[in-house]
């Protein structure tokens, strides 16, 4: 069986799969596996999260599971390897927010976050001035970059065009989240849309405005800037592996966008399923 992608759900596949005495090979485009879960493992709260793909890899290089990692598999190395089933688990990407000038997508000035925090936890130590985050995705991992945030920079603001942050994760999570920002001094905004002017180049100035119209408003002193959005599969190989006549089977936000439960519950799945 073969499985590209490093992440959890495609080392749960592999895992299992290899459990039950299948030849496994897993292709990463990182050097490390874990995925998404090895940035969510640095963030405040999230440490135990690590204990999932250290424990994956340990339990894979046992059962004798190979690994092509730091490159991204193409649909020949997969087909050259000549495997009976394929398992794609090549994650997703967070889509362009449709408030920005598109030609900021192209320059790089707005990174989303993921992007932005793993460039960031390349450098340690405190930080001046403001972090924005403009919250389209309402998902737990933003709310914990939200917090590490805090603990780099003087102050960190939310922004959201709905009515309230947080919609996308259980109660008790969503009270936890409310109450750490309160604690923290985290600020939310909602029902806004950040405004793209000149400001934020020439004076580090965001401005935003509600959604139903009305003045803007600053926020001065921004140094750091970043969207979480909704994400889009990355399953660009799963066409052409079709039409070689391969079995594929997507997990994970390959799939589609899920929490950490559902995508290890998937890779099993998965594995069992060969």
């Amino acid at each position: 069986m073969a499985v590209v992608g490093a992440g959890i759900a495609g080392m749960q596949a592999a895992v299992t799969a290899a459990m039950r005495g299948h030849t496994v090979k897993v292709w990463g485009s990182s050097a490390e596996v874990g995925g998404k879960t090895r940035l969510m493992a640095q963030l405040p709260l999230g440490e135990s999260m690590s204990s999932i793909y250290d424990h994956q890899w340990i339990t894979a290089q046992r059962l004798g599971v190979g690994f092509q990692l730091g490159r991204m598999a193409t649909a020949g190395d997969v087909l050259a390897w000549q495997p009976d089933k394929v398992v794609l688990a090549t994650g997703a990407q967070m889509t362009w927010p449709q408030d920005l000038p598109a030609e900021l997508q192209n320059l790089g000035m707005v990174p989303d976050l993921r992007q932005a925090m793993a460039e960031l936890l390349t450098h340690r130590g405190p930080l001046s001035g403001t972090a924005v985050i403009y919250d389209l995705d309402q998902t737990e991992g933003t709310y914990a970059a939200a917090e590490y945030l805090r603990d780099r920079f003087d102050r960190v603001v939310v922004l959201s065009p709905r009515e309230t942050i947080a919609e996308e994760v259980v109660l008790v999570m969503r009270q936890r989240i409310h109450r750490r920002f309160a604690e923290r001094g985290i600020e939310v905004k909602t029902w806004v849309d950040p405004v793209w002017t000149e400001r934020f180049e020439n004076e580090a100035c965001l401005q935003y405005r509600s959604v139903f119209g009305g003045p803007l408003h600053d926020i001065h002193d921004v140094a750091f800037f970043a969207y979480a959005s909704p994400r889009r599969p990355h399953d660009e190989l799963h066409q052409g592996l079709l039409a070689a006549g391969l079995s594929v089977r997507l997990v994970g936000d390959c799939k589609i966008a899920r929490d950490t439960l559902s995508a290890t519950a998937e890779g099993h799945e998965a594995g069992m399923h060969v």
